[in-house]
């Protein structure tokens, strides 16, 4: 094992972390970004079928 395994493991490891946290933040705001979607189309029909009954 070189001296270069030292610095390039710890900083693979790192650029990995900080991918997986970025790609991980952003599904994140996606998926509840998706559910406050999904409530507001839910109260809209509920809504809906009180002011047609």
């Amino acid at each position: 094992m070189t001296s270069a395994h030292l610095f390039f493991i710890p900083a693979v490891l790192l650029a990995g972390a900080a991918f997986g946290y970025v790609m991980g933040r952003k599904l994140l705001l996606a998926e509840q970004d998706e559910q406050r979607r999904q409530v507001e189309r839910k109260a809209r029909r509920d809504a809906d079928q009180r002011n047609a009954g």
